[in-house]
């Protein structure tokens, strides 16, 4: 039998023993790592393309308050002892005819401000938080809010309630492996391209009633904005000329 000295092999434990060859600088590359990590936050590292390539990027930051704010809302709706919801699951939407049901205003039945029907789509189900932010703000909206208010107003509240959806659809989407799915891409790119009322309008948002008409008559410029944008940048050439209405190829969400 070969005695093999205790030198061979270097000690390792609480004291003061010796480390092996490189263990200080893989110690630095390690806290390197952590410093990288930390900083990692404060840049863009999540994005979703529209059909024309343009990207849209989310910082780490901002998608976890996205996430952090969908969890309250859903704990809301949930735990609050004056609401009663349904959820179900539909049909899935993939068909060109059908995929406005898609839509939150479409989807959700807000029947007053404790009770509501959330039907989801069936090939959406990961995206189901982003129906309950929705269904929450606007059952919030008719028990605080004065219904009688002018149409701006009532654009402005479902504005709200569809950028809470947007917040939940994103989280789905980046967070929770949710696919990409166009008609709801958009409304995200229309809320950073600063063209989601004149989505709203041009798409006939149910919830608004009489009020999608009025309000696209006093504000044809940011319904064609939202037209021009779409075409050009949403669903066109991510090379297309800039113009009123459009936005960079890269955008950050969030930017000013």
């Amino acid at each position: 039998m070969i005695a093999v000295p205790p030198a061979t092999f270097p000690a390792v434990g609480r004291g003061g023993g010796r480390r092996p060859p490189g263990l200080f600088s893989s110690r630095l590359l390690l806290a390197g790592f952590w410093v990288a990590a930390a900083i990692q936050p404060l840049h863009a590292q999540y994005e979703m393309r529209a059909p024309s390539g343009q990207e849209l990027q989310f910082s780490a930051t901002r998608v976890r308050a996205m996430l952090d704010t969908t969890r309250a809302l859903e704990m809301n709706l949930q735990e609050d002892p004056r609401v009663l919801y349904f959820t179900l699951v539909g049909p899935p939407v993939e068909r060109s005819d059908s995929l406005d049901a898609a839509y939150p205003w479409n989807a959700i039945e807000v029947r007053n401000d404790s009770v509501a029907t959330i039907l989801t789509p069936g090939n959406l189900r990961e995206a189901d938080r982003a129906y309950y932010n929705y269904a929450v703000i606007r059952m919030q909206q008719i028990r605080a809010l004065d219904p009688d208010v002018p149409c701006d107003r009532l654009m402005e509240r479902e504005v709200e309630a569809v950028s809470a959806f947007v917040d939940g659809w994103v989280a789905s989407r980046l967070l929770f492996g949710g696919l990409p799915f166009t008609p709801l891409d958009e409304i995200a790119f229309a809320r950073e391209q600063g063209s989601l009322a004149g989505l709203l309008a041009a798409r006939g948002d149910r919830q608004l009633g009489a009020c999608v008409s009025e309000w696209a008559a006093a504000h044809p410029e940011e319904v064609e904005a939202y037209r021009t944008w779409r075409d050009t940048r949403f669903l066109g050439s991510a090379e297309a000329p800039a113009g009123p209405g459009t936005a960079p190829s890269t955008h950050e969400a969030g930017e000013t």
